[in-house]
């Protein structure tokens, strides 16, 4: 039972992890490309300085050859001389020079080493940090239409249950449009029954009585009357 509560633990841990990690994952990247670029810049000053480091092995060999040529010069001359003491001695410096030489060239082969690796390290690195920069700017985008279209979904939602509730709403306003139309036009007809107007358009309509509505036949009559009686206008000549 302990097991099983403590898997079920763990399965839960792992989950609100996997949670966390996804609601903010641009963030999470954001922060490690931080991180991979202040490391980038600590690999530079590193190759800086170990550029600046041979630039000074490379002077202290080249002022240890000129001392060496001077040294080598003096000596000769000593011998020329017959001071075979000062040749000695000039000897001693020659081989304690020879051989700081030789540990400043190891040096510079070394520094040389490591300012190949450092290169290839930070060029390698600019150009993965470039590249995940890019890919946290589109990853940004993605994300901003991805909650746009959320967004959208759950606005479209809600306008589509307001425009449901809208035309339901002027569905319930044209229904008691109509049926208050339909009882204005039943009070005017029991108005007009019970006021003789129903009988006098009836009695009209069979052709007796005075009629109610103008007819087109009697408007047609008194134009041709009035046609009749006008003075003929004459016509002009060309």
């Amino acid at each position: 039972m302990l097991k099983t509560i403590a898997t079920l633990v763990r399965g839960t841990i792992a989950e609100a992890d996997e949670a966390v990690f996804d609601a903010n994952a641009t963030r999470i990247l954001a922060q490690q490309l931080r991180d991979a670029a202040s490391a980038l810049e600590h690999a530079k000053r590193e190759l800086a300085c170990a550029m600046a480091h041979r630039a000074s092995e490379q002077r202290a060999v080249e002022a240890l050859d000129e001392r060496t040529v001077d040294l080598e010069k003096a000596a000769i001359e000593a011998i020329q001389g017959n001071r075979e003491d000062l040749a000695r001695e000039v000897a001693t410096i020659l081989a304690a020079i020879t051989d700081e030489r030789r540990e400043r060239v190891d040096a510079m082969a070394k520094f040389s080493s490591d300012i190949l690796r450092l290169k290839q390290t930070t060029e390698d690195g600019r150009h993965r940090l470039d590249d995940l920069r890019r890919g946290l700017e589109l990853a940004r985008a993605q994300e901003a239409l991805r909650r746009a279209g959320a967004n959208g979904r759950r606005a479209l939602a809600t306008g589509t249950g307001a425009l449901r509730e809208a035309e339901a709403t002027l569905g319930r306003i044209r229904t008691t449009h109509s049926r208050d139309n339909d009882e204005h036009q039943a009070l005017e007809e029991l108005e007009r029954v019970q006021s003789g107007k129903d009988l006098d358009q009836r009695l009209s309509d069979a052709g007796f009585g005075n009629s109610v509505r103008t007819r087109a036949a009697d408007v047609l009559a008194r134009l041709r009357q009035q046609a009749c009686q006008s003075p003929k206008t004459p016509e002009s000549k060309p």
